[in-house]
């Protein structure tokens, strides 16, 4: 199994590792200006960066509808991770901990698996590219900086947002069924090289995708639970 893990990371797109690089690379830039240089006064990068996730999806539905691409069963930001970058400025302006929780362990776990492994291939348009790291860069940006500013997790948080995530993707299933769609893809597997490859079908191989997207919010919980760590001030 080790083996075949690694033959999938090995199998990884050049331009998905390239641009997993600098999407990254980017977002420990930003982090390092937000907590050393800018500190307390990090308020306009944060509307910047926030907002930031709205100006891509308004490019690549654009895009899309001039390249006759739109589909309602495709192109719609109906995944949890665009979802969530999505409502990034809600959390500035109306912030809550409910909020703050969800952004972070969906957000850092949404990026993760979007960055260890990819639904993309060599051939996807440029404005496709930039909705995929646009929107998964931002929400490890925030997803870390949450942290940063002094977020501590109770397992309340853990379990409020488990049963957020479980109850999205039973609605989202239901849209699916609706239109025929595949969002979250809770009706087959997601293309590309990805860690899907190696599991069973339907539905075996989304009770695992969910189970290790509950064993890695759990990790995050344990690593930033409160009673570990004292807030940063």
């Amino acid at each position: 199994m080790l083996n075949d893990i690694i033959n999938v990371l090995g199998s990884l797109p050049y331009i998905h590792v390239k641009d997993t690089i600098l999407t990254v690379s980017i977002v420990i830039i930003l982090l390092l200006l937000r907590s050393r240089v800018l500190k307390r006064n990090h308020r306009n990068l944060d509307l910047i960066l926030g907002f930031f996730p709205l100006f891509i999806e308004l490019i690549f539905q654009i895009q899309s509808l001039i390249h006759q691409e739109w589909q309602l069963s495709r192109t719609l930001p109906m995944e949890i991770s665009y979802i969530t970058s999505i409502m990034l400025p809600i959390s500035l302006y109306r912030p809550s901990r409910k909020l703050q929780s969800w952004i972070f362990y969906i957000g850092i776990w949404s990026a993760t698996a979007a960055f260890l492994n990819t639904i993309l291939s060599d051939s996807e348009s440029w404005y496709l590219r930039l909705r995929y790291y646009g929107h998964h860069g931002i929400l490890l940006y925030f997803g870390i900086s949450i942290y940063i500013g002094g977020y501590r997790s109770k397992l309340k948080d853990y379990f409020n947002t488990v049963t957020m995530m479980i109850a999205t993707i039973l609605i989202m299933g239901i849209f699916n069924t609706f239109i025929g769609s595949n969002y979250m893809f809770t009706n087959y597997k997601p293309p590309g090289m990805n860690f899907s490859t190696l599991m069973p079908g339907w539905p075996y191989y989304y009770i695992i995708i969910v189970g290790v997207g509950l064993v890695f919010c759990a990790i995050l919980y344990f690593l930033s639970k409160e009673n570990l760590h004292k807030p940063v001030k």
